[in-house]
């Protein structure tokens, strides 16, 4: 019998796109997508779960083998540091923490290349403690994948953002290397791959681990 995943953050570039890989993939048979608004997409094994993020705590638990989540805005698209900070931490933190009581054994979740809860920058320290937070959950496997720049609708804001960070200083020139934008659809497919191994504990992936 096939697997059950859960997708959240499906109407972004990323997210879209591990839909898609998923309900292609012979290794699931059924994709709960959780979203505010229906997807422009539809497949047989696809299940779209109309939901208000606000109140997942309260959302009772089902059965679920696998979460991928790749929630995320921007400073522009939030409006402040709080909302941005709801979108991209808590939400997150308590999608992970429903996936526990759903006993789900996998959380894939889509982070940024250098976050670290410690950093100067609100966006990669956010990105930082969300992944601290997750981890401390305990699910059998956590795999994040610290992303690049990503070719879409978005790219010209990550970009800037990074080049913040370099003009800063805090970053040598050569770690640049590693925000060469990438498409969401080879984003995607390394982190479905990467779900099929037997890895336990916390695993993170690095923009050169998915070329």
């Amino acid at each position: 019998m096939g697997k059950t995943a859960l997708v959240v953050g499906a109407t972004g570039a990323v997210g879209r796109e591990i839909v898609r890989g998923l309900c292609e993939d012979e290794n699931y048979d059924k994709i709960i997508v959780w979203a505010r608004r229906e997807l422009n997409f539809s497949h047989e094994k696809l299940e779209t779960q109309i939901i208000d993020f606000d109140e997942i705590k309260d959302m009772p638990p089902r059965e679920i083998d696998e979460i991928f989540c790749a929630l995320g805005t921007t400073m522009k698209q939030a409006g402040s540091r709080g909302q941005f900070y709801k979108v991209d931490v808590n939400y997150p933190v308590n999608i992970a923490k429903w996936g526990i009581a759903s006993g789900a054994r996998r959380f894939a979740l889509i982070s940024a290349y250098g976050a670290d809860e410690r950093s100067r920058f609100f966006y990669l320290r956010a990105k930082g403690k969300a992944e601290k937070k997750i981890a401390a959950l305990g699910f059998k496997s956590l795999q994040i994948a610290r992303l690049p720049a990503i070719k879409s609708e978005r790219e010209q804001v990550r970009m800037g953002e990074l080049f913040t960070i370099w003009l800063f200083g805090l970053l040598p020139k050569f770690i640049l290397t590693n925000y060469r934008p990438m498409s969401a659809k080879d984003i995607a497919a390394a982190v479905i791959a990467a779900a099929q191994t037997e890895a336990k504990g916390v695993q993170i992936y690095h923009p050169r681990e998915f070329i």
